[in-house]
């Protein structure tokens, strides 16, 4: 199998652990992390190094890498850890749990975590470095920009449209052909019936704006 690193060794690295384990494509060379980190282990896996150790480990030859860095609200870190390795050369494979369901029919992009019991339906367009995480389900041609964490439990109707670096909060739901903007937080719960802009956070039901995501 190949060998891929890990970049973030929170609470998230561990459920993408889990997910490569069960995929059986690619063996796990370690976790890059802070460097007061290095040396300890993650459901067995050590802490090899930090950030600026990245590049050495390509020159060793892993050529697989994967962001393991969770997000609620902030993308930053996610983008950054993305673009370095990127710059480096680093390949982004899709860590899907096996019990994801995915139709044929749906373009998922590179750099990917997609947990169980999640089902993304046709004509589904998930693009790069999302986190789609455990039970959600994703309805026929929706578009799922850059970076966007959708959290566990929610459920998108059909022909929603959520722009780079959204977060969807645990539990939510979202009616058919929403819009929602870049760099805004729907709060965990929230039904979401009308159009929400770029950098805000709303929530309730109905979602509403309450102020601006700064």
């Amino acid at each position: 199998m190949k060998k891929i690193i890990l970049l973030g060794g929170g609470g998230h690295c561990k459920v993408v652990i889990e997910a490569i384990l069960s995929q059986k494509k690619f063996k796990i060379a370690g976790i890059i992390d802070k460097k007061k980190n290095i040396g300890k282990k993650i459901l067995g896996f050590s802490i090899i190094g930090e950030d600026n150790d990245v590049e050495d480990y390509f020159k060793k030859g892993v050529k697989n890498c994967f962001i393991a860095v969770g997000s609620i609200g902030n993308t930053n870190l996610r983008i950054n850890l993305f673009n370095l390795a990127k710059n480096f050369g680093f390949k982004f494979p899709n860590v899907i749990h096996p019990g994801a369901l995915i139709s044929k029919f749906a373009k998922v992009g590179e750099g990917n975590y997609i947990a169980p019991g999640v089902i993304i339906n046709a004509g589904v367009i998930i693009r790069n470095n999302c986190i789609i995480n455990t039970a959600t389900t994703i309805d026929h041609d929706c578009q799922i920009g850059d970076f966007v964490h959708i959290a566990p439990g929610v459920t998108i109707s059909g022909g929603v449209k959520v722009g780079q670096s959204t977060h969807i909060g645990t539990g939510s739901s979202v009616i058919q052909s929403i819009k929602i903007g870049k760099n805004t937080i729907i709060g965990a719960g929230s039904m979401v019936t009308n159009d929400i802009d770029n950098n805000i956070i709303a929530y309730g039901n109905p979602c509403r704006k309450v102020k601006e995501n700064v």
